[in-house]
């Protein structure tokens, strides 16, 4: 079973992801990244902190994707 990697970056901030975890197909590896990617986004555009969250996809130490959750606020 292929052994998937989700590196954050947060605002200048680089968390790697040194474990992994391990999903049948690409598809499980891409709900994970977005679902990951939804939840560190809330709490970082809620507090203020971010405005931007990137996940980055390894799979075996190769890019496999990228999935970008950008806040946009635009005031009337």
């Amino acid at each position: 079973m292929p052994r998937f990697h989700f590196d954050i970056h947060e605002n200048g901030r680089f968390i790697p992801d040194e474990d992994g975890q391990d999903f049948v197909n690409m598809e499980g590896a891409r709900k994970e990244a977005v679902v990951t990617g939804a939840s560190i986004a809330r709490d970082a555009f809620i507090a203020g902190s971010a405005h931007r969250v990137v996940v980055d996809v390894r799979e075996d130490g190769s890019p496999r994707m990228k999935i970008s959750i950008t806040l946009a606020v635009e005031e009337a």
